[in-house]
């Protein structure tokens, strides 16, 4: 269960973002939350497809400077690992996690210096809905970053509300996105997932079958338009169905 601290993180954050009307105050409070657990440096990005020699397209940016400018002149992009497991993912990881061969490449081995140099290598990566199924995600780094498990899941919650938010601003909402009002049983077990409880352990504690769960939770995820539990939790906070 994520503790009581990160849970008052959470809370104030959304709570905050949510009254807030402009993409520069939106991005200010995100940074200030983010900064309690070590992130110096983030970012929102749409990523183009592989193959493709084009940058991510950047919504939001706070990043030390010249290090975008060195990003784009050197095209890292085409050899940002990072950026490859980001397209496929669906769940948080860390930057370690990310798959790489040390030695094999020079300029993936220049990439990564230059994250040492910025002080960005040690992050998280966050995924955000697909829309037309092109990929999008948030970015967090910093020297001294907090990485466990409660601080990656306050992590994502604030990064989902926070990329929903200024997606929001950036452009009119979609009227009709949701199917349908979520059920009791729906907003329960989604209340459950906001302070990280598995399935089995949301089973046993409304003494129904896992299985049970899991169709309640596909349930919620197919009326909040949400690809993964924690964005179906953050989709349904935004819409006054849950509260942290």
């Amino acid at each position: 269960m994520m503790s009581s601290s990160y849970r008052t993180l959470v809370s104030d954050a959304i709570d905050d973002m949510t009254a807030l009307s402009s993409l520069s105050q939106v991005r200010a409070r995100f940074a200030g939350a983010m900064g309690r657990l070590g992130f110096t440096s983030l970012g929102i990005n749409i990523l183009p497809p592989p193959g493709e020699d084009e940058d991510p397209v950047i919504l939001t940016e706070i990043a030390p400077k010249g290090f975008r400018d060195l990003y784009v002149h050197e095209r890292f992009y085409a050899d940002d690992h990072l950026v490859a497991c980001a397209r496929a993912a669906y769940e948080p990881f860390r930057f370690s996690d990310a798959p790489y061969a040390p030695g094999e490449s020079l300029r993936q081995e220049r990439f990564m210096q230059a994250l040492e140099t910025y002080e960005m290598r040690k992050g998280v990566i966050v995924p955000i809905e697909r829309p037309a199924n092109i990929p999008s995600c948030v970015w967090l780094a910093g020297k001294n970053s907090e990485l466990h498990n409660d601080a990656i899941l306050a992590t994502q919650l604030v990064s989902l509300f926070a990329a929903s938010k200024i997606k929001a601003l950036s452009r009119p909402r979609r009227s009709g996105a949701l199917s349908g009002s979520l059920t009791k049983r729906e907003r329960e077990v989604l209340q459950w997932i906001s302070i990280g409880k598995t399935s089995w352990e949301i089973s046993v504690i409304l003494g129904v079958s896992e299985r049970a769960i899991n169709n309640i939770i596909a349930g919620a995820m197919k009326k909040l338009d949400a690809v993964t539990r924690v964005q179906a939790v953050v989709n349904a906070i935004r819409n006054g169905e849950v509260e942290l």
